[in-house]
């Protein structure tokens, strides 16, 4: 490895020959989509954890206020009031609990990946005399 002291203005720049020039350039076009594909997987992973944190809320919420005593009918619009863009939520009641569970897929921008389900299910006791819970 030799290298050449070029004078450039009052200093020396230090310049690579023979088989080291163009070694950045070559390392930059590897490494740059890996850098990229690493950006787009922790992007990912923040809207995840995201639609989590808004699923467990609204399962929360919804089991919270059916239990009360609010309408089944009412089930959409409180899902919808804290959960993802196109989340279902599906209802239970037995043994004097009410379990709200809802699910959201959220697609990945590609077609050679699986949408990832995000879901949370929250369970309370009824505190009223609600229909269909035995309490």
């Amino acid at each position: 490895m030799s290298r050449v002291l070029i004078p450039v203005g009052a200093r020396f720049r230090c310049r690579a020959e023979g088989s080291e020039a163009g070694y950045v350039t070559a390392e930059t076009a590897l490494l740059l989509p890996v850098l990229l594909g690493f950006g787009y997987a922790l992007t990912m992973l923040v809207l995840l954890a995201g639609d989590q944190i808004r699923c467990a809320d609204a399962a929360w919420e919804t089991a919270r206020a059916l239990a009360r005593g609010s309408p089944s009918a009412e089930l959409t619009a409180l899902v919808g009031q804290y959960a993802p863009a196109g989340a279902t939520a599906t209802v239970r009641m037995a043994d004097g609990s009410l379990t709200v569970q809802v699910e959201h897929d959220r697609g990945i921008v590609s077609r050679f990946l699986p949408d990832v389900r995000v879901s949370a299910t929250a369970t309370v006791p009824c505190e009223l005399r609600v229909e269909g819970c035995d309490a």
